[in-house]
């Protein structure tokens, strides 16, 4: 990933990958990927939640160049607020949420000027680390969810 754009399409990977979700027999939707681990659904909404308070929180402010309003999170509760609210979803629901939050991301990141992605906002974040964060993020849970999909075939 050099380019902008290459860096935004890696990004956007993650949308098809939810979207090919939609697919899975509900049992599989549910069940967990591994002994004491998260379903499928779990992690489809935290990572929607995650993009949401990004995108509010980070990304937005980085593009209106004003402060960013990142919070210390109790990462555990964090995630247990995002399965719990995965609960409350049918599936079409929640891949639409995340195929959304994911599209509000790569908007305002394909505005952001290639020029400003290397800079460090308020010495804590640039949008190059934020993506390679993130682009690593998604593969480490698309991977676990198709390995759970190849296990229980």
């Amino acid at each position: 990933m050099y380019t902008k754009q290459e860096k935004l399409e890696a990004y956007a990977e993650w949308i098809t990958f939810a979207q090919s979700l939609m697919d899975l027999p509900e049992e599989k939707w549910t069940g967990p990927i591994a002994e004491g681990k998260w379903s499928p659904r779990d992690i489809v909404s935290h990572i929607m939640l995650w993009d949401k308070y990004f995108l509010e929180n980070a990304v937005c402010p980085m593009a209106e160049h004003r402060p960013m309003t990142l919070k210390n999170q109790d990462f555990n509760e964090f995630n247990r607020d995002a399965a719990a609210y995965g609960l409350t979803q049918s599936k079409e629901a929640l891949i639409s949420q995340t195929v959304d939050a994911r599209q509000q991301l790569l908007e305002v990141l394909q505005n952001i000027p290639e020029s400003e992605y290397a800079y460090k906002y308020e010495d804590t974040l640039s949008v190059d680390e934020y993506l390679l964060d993130f682009y690593e993020h998604d593969r480490h849970h698309m991977a676990q969810i198709k390995g759970y999909i190849t296990a229980t075939a």
